[in-house]
């Protein structure tokens, strides 16, 4: 019975890279606000109420008052995210648009400011923030 040891930590590996869990310096409640800041921020680029859609988000990557933040879209049920109603909706509908949502913040005065974010990109729109604003390469790679 190898198997079951391998099994019962199983339940351990999976909880270490779940939603849901503080990246390292972040306080849960840090990552709680800025995943709803950028959830936020997506539904206003895509022209809806706050509440039509959010993020299930990926681990945070930090590094010192920076955070890049990724994650995917889902409507408010919880379900996949459709782009109907938007304006990425033909380029959706083509293929061009992706589930995926990422967001630059820094803290300036102790709070977390949203620098960027990308909503629905299909290729590495964040490969120019670190130079645009200044911010660790490191938390792109």
């Amino acid at each position: 019975m190898k198997l079951l040891p391998t099994l019962l930590g199983l339940p351990l590996a999976l909880t270490a890279v779940m939603p849901g869990q503080a990246a390292p310096g972040l306080s849960p409640a840090e990552r709680n606000a800025m995943v709803q800041t950028v959830a936020q921020a997506a539904a206003a680029k895509l022209k809806l109420n706050p509440g039509a859609l959010r993020l299930t988000p990926d681990q945070p990557r930090h590094s010192g008052d920076w955070v890049f933040l990724t994650g995917h879209l889902l409507n408010a049920t919880g379900q996949s995210f459709d782009y109907a109603g938007t304006g990425l909706y033909e380029a959706a509908q083509a293929g061009t648009v992706s589930d995926l949502c990422a967001a630059l913040l820094h803290r300036e005065g102790g709070v977390w400011k949203l620098i960027e974010i990308a909503v629905g990109p299909t290729d590495v729109a964040w490969e120019t923030w670190p130079a645009r604003h200044k911010a660790p390469a490191s938390l792109f790679k």
